[in-house]
């Protein structure tokens, strides 16, 4: 499964079951290639790793004049998660971005959420804890990044054209 592909069912998935529990903030890819800048209110993710489990898998396919061999793995793709979320002093209701990533967190754990990437070909890994780091950012105010990490496991294949044998003889290999 290609990046691209990935991410548009994370955030396909993700996003219905979010507005469930009341959260409607948009779910962004982060670091778009149009650097399009960090809205106020949003979840955010991106990738942080790439890993493999296992062996390749092989298998081959005679279409009587080709042979191919497809080889497959499991992915691991490693994504950090993180929210934003401007605080408004004045409403006590609001949720902060380290509420909105519990739920985020909750959500991705949730049966619902692993039986419908499993129907897409993706496996769920147990979410990291979240961890809150505190930075200064544009205004010149103190602002929390509240994220986790969850490793989303994908098969990836290769097809090659492979050699075909047409007859052994003691002594002689023809290809």
């Amino acid at each position: 499964m290609k990046q691209k592909l990935l991410e548009a069912a994370i955030r396909s998935v993700l996003m219905p079951l979010l507005i469930e529990q009341g959260v409607s903030l948009p779910v962004i890819g982060a670091f778009q290639p149009t650097k399009q800048g960090r809205v106020d209110d949003g979840i955010y993710f991106f990738p942080i790793n790439r890993g493999k489990r296992g062996w390749q898998t092989r298998r081959y396919h005679d279409a009587g004049d080709a042979l191919t061999a497809t080889e497959s793995q499991i992915n691991e793709s490693m994504y950090q998660i993180q929210a934003f979320v401007e605080d408004d002093p004045e409403d006590d209701d609001q949720l902060l971005a380290s509420d909105v990533l519990a739920i985020v967190r909750g959500v991705i754990q949730s049966t619902k959420f692993v039986q419908f990437m499993t129907e897409l070909g993706i496996g769920v890994q147990r979410a990291t804890e979240i961890v809150t780091p505190s930075f200064v950012n544009d205004r010149d105010q103190f602002e929390f990044n509240p994220n986790f990490t969850v490793i989303f496991t994908h098969h990836r294949s290769i097809t090659q054209a492979t050699a075909h044998i047409e007859q052994v003889v003691p002594g002689i290999h023809r290809i």
